[in-house]
């Protein structure tokens, strides 16, 4: 079990270090932020464009940082917010052309990247693999779910 754990979160740690280290390099190419690809590659899947709200599900960001970065990609001439809406939060966020071609660049890299980090693994052994993480991150977020703080009447 103890080495489960260790190999369990070694794992983790050094994928996660990996992607950042990846992320900060190839936007550091571009003149932009690491924490800026999830965001740029969003829009890229979302030609319409998304709401704040939606971007923060789709990068796993809470609003502030969303928010931020939005900001940040703004003031980079990359993307733009569509105020024909009346709620701030729902107007969607969509790609300048300049956005487009670096979102696409992006793309190019992230296919590149995976497919060098895929080496020796088969669709079917990456298809269990992404079911297995899955399984395993529900499971944890149901633990996690258990350590929410109690309300007043449950003290």
């Amino acid at each position: 079990m103890e080495q489960r754990y260790t190999t369990f979160s070694l794992l983790l740690i050094n994928i996660s270090r990996c992607v950042q280290k990846i992320k900060n390099v190839e936007m550091a190419a571009l003149g932009l932020k690491g924490r800026q690809v999830q965001c740029l590659f969003g829009l890229y899947r979302s030609p319409a464009g998304a709401s704040l709200t939606r971007l923060c599900e789709m990068c796993g960001e809470d609003k502030g940082m969303m928010s931020r970065t939005v900001k940040e990609l703004i003031g980079e001439g990359l993307v733009y917010v569509d105020t024909r809406s009346e709620r701030k939060y729902k107007n969607p966020i969509r790609l300048t052309e300049k956005g487009e071609h670096f979102a696409d660049i992006i793309a190019e890299r992230i296919s590149a990247i995976l497919e060098k980090g895929s080496l020796g693994i088969s669709g079917e052994q990456r298809e269990e693999l992404y079911r297995s993480l899955g399984l395993i991150s529900k499971n944890l977020t149901m633990i996690c779910a258990d350590y929410a703080p109690k309300s007043a009447e449950d003290t």
